[in-house]
């Protein structure tokens, strides 16, 4: 009996070792996988990082530009547009990082233009507001703090809840419109009235960049746009969380 009972314990006690050891060459698969993954998705942040700095002379001071902030390669398409075009009237739906880097832009090439910023966070906005004190750019951009109220639309059964902006808060003949707000985190379509609201504002040789892109709400937004405003012709970029670059395929306002 005893001499049994010693089989079975060393039987057990081969399965036991036989299971960890399984084990371990998992977590170091997965570790050898996430070491590969990790540089790999990040290096083309790294490489539209440093760019963003060549453009802007080596001297800007760029903020944080992970997590919830647009990422280094969706910036990069917005200053190049900046640069290439030389914008007089800049809107963008949340401030954030793009607002310090787009003024950055502004200063660096000389362009006489103005960034609008819609933004329902009070912390954002004395976060924003406390960098263009420190960087002196202060005269680039107006802060516009509004709250979220429900908003509804001709056509479309839901009710989004979106900026309460005034049409004398923001100009007409924008002529570059950043959508990187408000949050989607409750409603997927959080951002569709920035159509409906503002691609009518929008000068004849604007460009509209979208940020998450590749979002199940924001392609539908899009397409939505779309059907609201034929006019309207879209370019994917390519960028880590999507970016979008809508444009007018004719001379002329938008009809909705």
């Amino acid at each position: 009996m005893a001499i049994l009972l010693g089989v079975l314990n060393l039987v057990l006690l081969v399965v036991v070792l036989g299971m960890l050891w399984r084990i371990r060459q998992r977590l170091i698969r997965l570790r050898e996988n996430q070491r590969m993954e990790w540089p790999r998705s990040l290096w083309p942040q790294f490489e539209a990082l440093i760019k963003l700095y060549r453009l802007l002379d080596g001297k800007a001071d760029l903020p944080n530009l992970r997590h919830w902030a647009v990422s280094p390669d969706f910036l990069l398409h917005v200053v190049r547009h900046v640069q290439d075009h030389a914008p007089k009237r800049i809107l963008e739906c949340s401030c954030g990082s793009s607002t310090i880097a787009m003024a950055q832009a502004l200063r660096a090439y000389g362009i006489d233009g103005h960034i609008y910023s819609l933004e329902n966070y009070p912390p954002s906005i004395e976060a924003v507001r406390s960098q263009l004190r420190r960087h002196d750019l202060e005269r680039y951009v107006t802060l516009i703090a509004v709250p979220l109220v429900p908003k509804r639309y001709d056509g479309v059964e839901a009710t989004f809840q979106w900026y309460d902006v005034r049409p004398d808060m923001v100009p007409d003949e924008i002529d570059l419109l950043l959508v990187d707000g408000p949050a989607a985190v409750d409603n997927p379509y959080a951002r569709y009235p920035a159509g409906p609201e503002l691609l009518p504002k929008l000068s004849s040789a604007a460009h509209v960049f979208i940020d998450d892109a590749d979002r199940l709400g924001e392609l539908d937004m899009v397409d939505r746009w779309r059907t609201l405003y034929p006019a309207l012709g879209v370019r994917k970029l390519p960028a880590e969380k999507g970016c979008a670059e809508l444009f007018f395929r004719e001379e002329g306002k938008l009809a909705a």
